[in-house]
C-alpha cells in the first residue's frame, strides 16, 4: 500500500472556529437537554453555557485577555467542566492540574507556564506556592452569579492555544505540550464520524484531568449534544464503581485504558452491554480485545502522542487476532521512517512520524526539544512540521499501521543494540501467554540482562519451571538472533501501570537472581576485614571477644551502636556503607567479606528487607526522624516467621544522593521502590514518628495509582506535627496558648514518672537553648562532618518537608499505635489529631512504653503480638 493513499487524509474543516463553538452550537440545538451529570446533580446545556460565560466575564474583569494562561486545580466535578468552557471563552489557555499529582510537580507547572491566575477550591486554598493570583471557584460562582449569561467577545482565533498539558519528560521535569484550537477542533470532527457519536448518547468521563485523553472524554459528547457523566476521582479508580455506573446509567461510550477495561473484568463483566468502547493510552492485547468484542457493541483501538492532539490513528477491532492501530484520523498523515528518514513503506519496522494539522505548536520553553522531536516536514506540504512520536511501528501490505512500543526502549545488551519492541512482540504470539513486556536490568553494574516479565493465561505467578523457559526461549530463537532472548523471566498477577493506566516500567520487580547461602560454622579472625571489623565491634560494643558468626542484633546492636561501627569502618578503610547492611551482613564473617566486595555495588536504596521471607502480606515501616530502620529488627523478628518485613531508609544517609524536602516526593520515592518490589500487592504501610506522615502521603498516592492499601499504620505520630497555612499572628497566638498547656502539664508528667520527666524536659530546654544559640552565633557553631553532617541536613529537610505538607481527608482507615506513656503535653491524647484526616475511622492500639522505648526490649514484644494480629485481620477485609 502506498503511503499517499494511506495518507489521502485532506477533509474540510472550519479552521477559525474556536473548541468552545462546537459546544455553543450544542448549547443552541439542545438547550434544555442533560449536558453535564455528577452524581444526582444535572445541569443542562442552556445552564451550562450560562455559568461558563458569566465566569468567563468574572474572568475577563479580573484581568484576563486573549492569550493569556490559566492553571486549573480542581477536583473532578460539573465545576471543573465549566471552568474549562469558561477559561477558553474568556480568551485564555489553560493547564489542567489534576490536585492528586504532587504538589511541587504542580507548582513547576503554574511556574513553567506562567499562568497568570490559578483557579482551585477552598480546600486546596493556599496550599500551592506559586507565582500566581488565586481564585477559588466558589468566589468566582457567587460573584459572577449577577452577570449577564453572555459570552464575552475576546476574539479567539482557530490559531489559538486552548491548553498546554504537561508530560513526563526524561529530564524528571515535566514538558508542556501546547495545543491550539483548530487542531482540537479538527480532532472531534474527524470522531464524530469514526469512531462516531450522536446527540442520544451517553458517555462517561473517568480520565484525569491532567491526561490528553480527558479532551475526548469532556469535549466529544458536549460537541454533538450528548450526555457527559462525570466520574469522581475515587469511582474513576474502582472498576466495580466503573461498571455499575455503566449499567445503571445506560452509559453508551466509555474510553478508558486497558487497565481500566481489565479492572473492570475482574470485578465480574460478563454480559453484553449496548456500549461503544474507546481503549487507548497503551497497547490492546489480544486477550483483552477478544473480551471486550464479546461484551459490547464496538470496540475501537485509538493511538496517539499528547503531541499530536490526543489520537492520530484509529482502528475500528472486530477481530481480536487482527488488532492494529488502523488508518489516520482527518487531516494527519503517518509514515514510518528508518534513521536516514526513508519511507518505509514495504513493511519494514521504523520509527513513526505523525504529520498534518494535529500536530502541536510543540513544548514551552524547550527550544532543544523541540528541533529534535518537531522537525520540517520531508514528505509534502501539508503541515510544514512533522513528530517524531519514538514509537516503533510497520505498514502492514493492506496499509493499516502496526505500533510496537517504544523506540527508546531500543536497548544495548553485550554490545548489541536491541529493540525491546521486537521481543515484546515475538512473546506476545505465544499461546500461553497474556501480557508481556521487556527491559534491559543492570542490577549489577557492568552486568545487563534482558528479562521479560509475563502475565500468563493460567494466572501462574513467580519463576516459571525449567520446560516453559525453554519453549518460549526456543520459540524466540526461531524468530530472533541468541543476544535478543531474554535471560530471567518473571511471571506476574499483573502488569503495573501508572495512574495514567500506561505500562509502568520503572515498577517491574527486580528478579530473584538467587542467593549465596553461606556456613553458619564458627571461625576463628583469619583475613585482615575480619580482623578488623571483629576488632571495631568489640570496641563500640563493649565487648572483649566476638565470633565470627556472633549475630549484631542478637548482641544486643541496636541503631546508636550501628552508627559508630560504620563511622569507624569508614574512617579505617574509607568505604561508606548503609546501616542497613547489617540486615544482609549481620555477623563479622559476612561484613568483612562485603568489605572485601567491589564497592560500586553497594546498594543504598530506601527499601530495605529487614525479614524479607514469609508468604504474608508484607509489612513496609518508615523511618523516624532518627533516619535509618535498624531499630525495627526487634519488632520484626517477634512477628510470624511467615510476617515479612521490609524498613524504609532516608535517601541522602549515603552522604551523596541529594535529600528531599517536599512530603509528596519523598513519598513518591517510597512508593516507587515499594511498588517495584511488588506490583502486585496487597500492601500493608506503617511509619514510626515523622515516618507515619510520610507514610499517610504514602498510602494516598498508592490509592491514586489504583494500589489495594490493606492497612495505614501509624507508630505513635502525632497528626499536628505538620504546619497548616495560616497568617504568622495566629500561628504565634496558637504556639503560645499550647506551650502555656505544655508548662500546666508538667505536673502530671512528674507524678507519672518523675525521672523520665526531669530526663526529658532537660534535653528540650536544651536542644532549645543549642538551636537559639546556632542562629545567634553561627560562627562559632563546630561544622558536622562524615555521618552527623549528611543525617543532620536531611533531619533539616524532613522538618521543611513536615511544615510545608498539609493534611487533607483520604478515604482510609489509621491503625495507631499509641504509647501508653505520655512524654509531652498533645492537643488530642485519645486519637492523637488523626479522626479528621481518616475517613474510614481511627482504631487505637495501647502499647508499652514511651516514644522512644516502643521497639525496645521487652515492649517489642508485646508490640509485635498486637501488630501481627492487626496484619492478619486487614489481610481478610
Amino acid at each position: 500500500m502506498e503511503a499517499t493513499i494511506l495518507n489521502d487524509t485532506t477533509v474540510d474543516y472550519p479552521k477559525d472556529k474556536p473548541l468552545f463553538e462546537l459546544f455553543n452550537e450544542s448549547a443552541q440545538a439542545y438547550p434544555d437537554k442533560v449536558a453535564i451529570r455528577f452524581y444526582d446533580r444535572t445541569l443542562t446545556y442552556a445552564e451550562t453555557e450560562a455559568s461558563a460565560n458569566r465566569i468567563a466575564q468574572f474572568l475577563v474583569q479580573k484581568g484576563i485577555k486573549r492569550g493569556d494562561i490559566i492553571g486549573m486545580a480542581l477536583d473532578r466535578s460539573a465545576e471543573m467542566i465549566i471552568t474549562l468552557l469558561a477559561i477558553m471563552k474568556s480568551g485564555a489557555a489553560y493547564v489542567p492540574l489534576d490536585p492528586e499529582y504532587p504538589k511541587d510537580r504542580i507548582e513547576f507547572m503554574l511556574e513553567d507556564s506562567g499562568a497568570k491566575i490559578l483557579i482551585t477550591s477552598t480546600k486546596y486554598a493556599g496550599h500551592y506556592a506559586a507565582n500566581t493570583t488565586e481564585i477559588l471557584i466558589e468566589d468566582a460562582l457567587a460573584e459572577s452569579a449577577s452577570l449577564p449569561p453572555t459570552q464575552p467577545d475576546a476574539g479567539v482565533r482557530g490559531t489559538d492555544l486552548i491548553y498546554i498539558l504537561y508530560t513526563s519528560g526524561s529530564t524528571g521535569k515535566p514538558k508542556g505540550v501546547q495545543i491550539v484550537h483548530h487542531a482540537f477542533v479538527n480532532f472531534l470532527l474527524s470522531c464524530q464520524k469514526q469512531p462516531g457519536i450522536t446527540s442520544a448518547d451517553k458517555t462517561l468521563a473517568v480520565a484525569t484531568i491532567s491526561f490528553d485523553i480527558a479532551g475526548l472524554d469532556i469535549y466529544l459528547p458536549l460537541s454533538v449534544g450528548a450526555e457527559l457523566v462525570v466520574a469522581d476521582s475515587l469511582v474513576a479508580k474502582d472498576g466495580r464503581a466503573v461498571l455499575d455506573i455503566v449499567r445503571t446509567q445506560g452509559i453508551t461510550i466509555l474510553q478508558a485504558t486497558p487497565y481500566t477495561w481489565r479492572m473492570m473484568l475482574e470485578v465480574g463483566w460478563e454480559e453484553k452491554l449496548p456500549m461503544k468502547v474507546f481503549t487507548g493510552g497503551e497497547a490492546l492485547a489480544k486477550d483483552l480485545a477478544a473480551k471486550l468484542i464479546d461484551r459490547c457493541n464496538e470496540v475501537w483501538n485509538l493511538y496517539g502522542p499528547t503531541e499530536t492532539t490526543v489520537y492520530s490513528v484509529i482502528k475500528h477491532v472486530t477481530d481480536a487476532e487482527d488488532v492494529t492501530v488502523g488508518w489516520p484520523v482527518d487531516n494527519t498523515q503517518i509514515y514510518i521512517v528508518d534513521e536516514a528518514m526513508n519511507n518505509l513503506t514495504n513493511g519494514e519496522i521504523g520509527e513513526i512520524l505523525i504529520g498534518g494539522v494535529g500536530v502541536s505548536l510543540g513544548y514551552l520553553n524547550r527550544p532543544e526539544l523541540n528541533a529534535e522531536k518537531f522537525i520540517d516536514n520531508p514528505f509534502d506540504n501539508k503541515s510544514p512540521k512533522i513528530y517524531r512520536t519514538g514509537d516503533l511501528g510497520q505498514l502492514r501490505p493492506d496499509g493499516e499501521v502496526i505500533c510496537l512500543g517504544r523506540i527508546d526502549h531500543q536497548v544495548k545488551v553485550r554490545g548489541y543494540r536491541i529493540e525491546l519492541g521486537e521481543i515484546e512482540y515475538q512473546l506476545g504470539q505465544q499461546p500461553d501467554i497474556k501480557d508481556v513486556v521487556v527491559i534491559a536490568r543492570e542490577d549489577t553494574p557492568g552486568y545487563p540482562r534482558l528479562v521479560a516479565y509475563l502475565t500468563l493465561r493460567n494466572g501462574q505467578t513467580g519463576h516459571p519451571d525449567a520446560e516453559q523457559q525453554n519453549a518460549w526461549q526456543n520459540a524466540l530463537l526461531a524468530e530472533l538472533p541468541e543476544y535478543m532472548v531474554p535471560d530471567d523471566f518473571v511471571l506476574l498477577d499483573t502488569i503495573p501501570s501508572t495512574p495514567n493506566g500506561k505500562i509502568d516500567r520503572k515498577a517491574l520487580p527486580k528478579p530473584d537472581y538467587g542467593h549465596i547461602v553461606r556456613s553458619d560454622a564458627y571461625i576463628a579472625p583469619r583475613t585482615a576485614n575480619e580482623r578488623l571489623v571483629s576488632e571495631i565491634w568489640q570496641e563500640m560494643m563493649g565487648l572483649e571477644k566476638i565470633s565470627m558468626d556472633d549475630n549484631f542484633f542478637q548482641l544486643g546492636g541496636r541503631s546508636l551502636v550501628a552508627v559508630k561501627i560504620m563511622a569507624k569502618i569508614e574512617e579505617k578503610t574509607g568505604l561508606r556503607l548503609p546501616l542497613a547492611t547489617l540486615f544482609e551482613h549481620s555477623t563479622v564473617e559476612k561484613l568483612a567479606i562485603r568489605l572485601d566486595s567491589n564497592s560500586d555495588v553497594i546498594s543504598w536504596d530506601s527499601l530495605v528487607p529487614i525479614k524479607p521471607k514469609g508468604s504474608k502480606m508484607p509489612l513496609y515501616i518508615v523511618h523516624g526522624a532518627g533516619l535509618n530502620v535498624l531499630l525495627f529488627n526487634a519488632l520484626a523478628m517477634n512477628m510470624d516467621d511467615e510476617q515479612p518485613v521490609y524498613g524504609l531508609q532516608a535517601r541522602g544517609i549515603n552522604g551523596v544522593d541529594e535529600p528531599l524536602d517536599v512530603m509528596e516526593e519523598i513519598a513518591a520515592n517510597y512508593v516507587e521502590e515499594i511498588v517495584n518490589h511488588d506490583p502486585v500487592g496487597p500492601y500493608a504501610v506503617a511509619g514510626y514518628s515523622l515516618g507515619g506522615m510520610i507514610a499517610y502521603e504514602m498510602a494516598k498516592q498508592m490509592l491514586a495509582m489504583g494500589k489495594d492499601v490493606k492497612m495505614l499504620a501509624m507508630f505513635d505520630t502525632y497528626a499536628d506535627q505538620t504546619k497548616i497555612h495560616t497568617p504568622p499572628v495566629i500561628r504565634f497566638v496558637k504556639d503560645v496558648w499550647h506551650l502555656i498547656k505544655q508548662i500546666a502539664y508538667t505536673p502530671v508528667l512528674f507524678v507519672q514518672d518523675p525521672k523520665r520527666t526531669v530526663e526529658y524536659k532537660s534535653r528540650e530546654i536544651g536542644r532549645r537553648i543549642q538551636k537559639v544559640y546556632k542562629k545567634m552565633f553561627p560562627h562559632k557553631v563546630k561544622k558536622k562532618e562524615g555521618f552527623a553532617a549528611y543525617t543532620n541536613e536531611i533531619h533539616e529537610k524532613s522538618e521543611a518537608a513536615q511544615r510545608n505538607y498539609m493534611l487533607v481527608p483520604v478515604d482510609i482507615k489509621i491503625e495507631l499505635f499509641r504509647a501508653k506513656k505520655k512524654t509531652f503535653y498533645m492537643n488530642d491524647f485519645k486519637n492523637l489529631g488523626w479522626t479528621p484526616f481518616a475517613l474510614k475511622g481511627v482504631r487505637v492500639h495501647d502499647i508499652p512504653g514511651e516514644h522512644n522505648t516502643i521497639f525496645a526490649p521487652p515492649n517489642d514484644k508485646q508490640f509485635a503480638e498486637v501488630l501481627q494480629k492487626c496484619l492478619d485481620e486487614a489481610v481478610k477485609q
